[in-house]
């Protein structure tokens, strides 16, 4: 409609001219940009993929907790490794909130901290050792337990393979051999752990 025409030129009838009140957003109310974020997890979908950048350093931590109860009572049956590959998921869990941790999963966490944890084990050992001068003691005692293997197989052959486990080399390869039965022992123990505690985690939250 043209400006001052109070009838339209084609019908004549008369035009109401309807004024739009222009919408001004109040200073108050912030934008988009403004608004506090949430946490990245918040409603995140749960993840079955294992975040290996969260894993690492709660694997590490559950190692190093394995190696030190690998030196208590806990060691016997493996308990002290089963615990530690279960922390292993725990502390995985806390890093990520959204992972959803399967067996799979927690076997895999556990067995990366029985890796883990059977390297400081063996670092711990072999600083203590040097530390309290005891490698006389274990070389002895691995002699005496050679001794007493040769003791009980009278065959020539046997009796000659022992002895050589009681030169130098024989002793270095006993502790290679013992030290590599150790690791996998940690890796399959940790790897249980990790497996059945994911399994009661899953089960608790999902009753």
């Amino acid at each position: 409609m043209e400006q001052g025409t109070a009838f339209c030129p084609q019908c004549r009838a008369p035009q109401i001219r309807v004024a739009v009140p222009e919408i001004v957003i109040p200073s108050g109310i912030a934008s988009d940009s403004t608004v506090t974020s949430l946490p990245a997890y918040f409603g995140a979908p749960l993840t079955t993929r294992i975040e290996w950048s969260e894993a690492l350093p709660a694997t590490a931590l559950a190692g190093l907790i394995t190696a030190l109860l690998m030196m208590t009572p806990l060691a016997y049956f493996g308990f002290g490794m089963l615990i530690g590959g279960s922390l292993s998921v725990v502390f995985y869990r806390r890093r990520v909130p959204v992972a959803n941790v399967t067996p799979g999963m927690g076997a895999r966490l556990g067995m990366v901290s029985g890796i883990l944890g059977g390297g400081i084990f063996a670092a711990l050992l072999s600083v203590g050792t040097t530390l309290f001068h005891a490698w006389d003691s274990v070389r002895a005692k691995l002699i005496e337990v050679v001794e007493q293997t040769a003791a009980r197989n009278p065959d020539p052959q046997t009796q000659q393979a022992l002895e050589f486990f009681k030169s130098p080399d024989g002793i270095v390869l006993l502790l290679t051999t013992a030290l590599i039965g150790a690791l996998i022992a940690f890796v399959i123990f940790s790897g249980l752990g990790g497996a059945l505690g994911a399994a009661f985690l899953r089960r608790k939250e999902h009753p």
